[in-house]
């Protein structure tokens, strides 16, 4: 009976978790037909991971976590430089579709992705402050596989999901996440509700912030797609 009162008066901790859409990157910035598979960020791009990495200044992270598409490591590289903080890449919280070539619903063929070496120099400054999922093979991530479907990228931000909550739970941990807009959305529709329309989210700005709470029991949105970290001449990511 005293065990049992005991976990009853004791407190669970929120997992914060803070999703980032990663800088302008070259795609961004130009027509779908200039389209290239795994672009930079634009020098534009770069003011604004320098300004969220500042901001990121003031939060204690706990764990710093990235997709390994070019763009969202170069992001992350910043938060990293300006915190200190270990990155973790995990395989599985890239764009929808993956890494392809060519623009339109055509487009399939896939390409091989950054190689586990590049992955790691563009994520850190030092190999030792970052952990790679080990599906990031030395050929390329992707691999040449086809392009992801939507429906793959759905079941993907299930299993995104699932995997946030069996590592952190109600932990009480800041995690923050740099990834992609198309697949914040397949992830807000996982934690808010498959009721919810995605595109209802409307405009998702270049590393604009989403902050959720999960208390072991059910997601929060606490707050959405913030820029106030940007000067509003840096303010991109006008696409729905």
């Amino acid at each position: 009976d005293v065990y049992k009162r005991q976990l009853r008066f004791t407190p669970i901790l929120a997992m914060q978790l803070f999703l980032i859409r990663h800088a302008e990157s070259m795609n961004n910035a130009k027509p779908p037909e200039q389209r290239i598979e795994d672009p930079p960020i634009t020098p534009l791009g770069e003011m604004q991971a320098e300004h969220l990495a500042g901001w990121t200044k003031s939060i204690q992270i706990d764990t710093l976590i990235t997709s390994p598409v070019l763009r969202a490591l170069q992001t992350t590289r910043r938060i990293h430089e300006a915190t200190g903080q270990h990155v973790h890449v995990w395989a599985n919280v890239f764009e929808e579709g993956g890494i392809y070539r060519g623009h339109g619903p055509q487009a399939t063929q896939g390409g091989p992705g950054l190689s586990r070496s590049d992955v790691l120099w563009h994520a850190a400054t030092d190999p030792s402050r970052c952990t790679l999922d080990p599906s990031i093979f030395p050929s390329g991530w992707w691999g040449g596989r086809d392009r992801e479907t939507g429906q793959q990228a759905s079941q993907r931000g299930v299993e995104v999901t699932r995997r946030l909550i069996q590592t952190f739970g109600s932990s009480g941990r800041v995690i923050f996440a740099v990834i992609h807009a198309d697949f914040k959305r397949k992830l807000l529709v996982e934690m808010i509700g498959d009721h919810v329309d995605p595109l209802a989210f409307g405009k998702l700005r270049n590393t604009g912030i989403t902050k959720l709470d999960f208390d072991g029991e059910r997601w929060q949105l606490d707050w959405f797609n913030s820029v106030s970290h940007l000067p509003a001449e840096l303010i991109t990511g006008n696409e729905s």
